[in-house]
């Protein structure tokens, strides 16, 4: 990887960082703090937006290799929150609420399959 590679790369991690915090903060007025909403919506829509990346270059034959890259690992992985959303899960099982946990790991990962899903068929036809 060339030293332009590895810069490209870490500027599109440092814009999916950016992108998270705006949808974190933006979820958190829209749907207040019940629950962690804005890892919810950064999950889904970094399951969509991978989906739908992949769907797209498989579709055409399109940008693979450093593109690729840059946008799935670089972008994505900067903006999507898995780690975050374990440590969300932990966080409210820990204050009592394991309903809400409970339907927080639902909701996140039947909601994520779907986007991935919904993704790839939106941009591979």
């Amino acid at each position: 990887m060339t030293l332009s590679q590895i810069a490209l790369l870490a500027g599109a991690g440092a814009v999916g960082t950016l992108l998270r915090v705006a949808c974190t903060e933006l979820a958190a007025r829209v749907f207040g703090h019940a629950l962690p909403w804005g890892t919810i919506l950064v999950n889904v829509v970094g399951s969509f937006a991978f989906g739908a990346i992949v769907g797209y270059c498989r579709a055409r034959g399109g940008p693979t290799g450093g593109f690729e890259t840059v946008l799935l690992v670089g972008l994505l992985g900067g903006f999507t929150t898995y780690s975050t959303y374990a440590f969300h899960s932990l966080e409210l099982c820990e204050h009592g609420r394991v309903a809400a946990a409970v339907f927080y790991v639902a909701a996140t990962n039947a909601l994520a399959i779907a986007a991935v899903w919904a993704g790839l068929r939106l941009f591979a036809s």
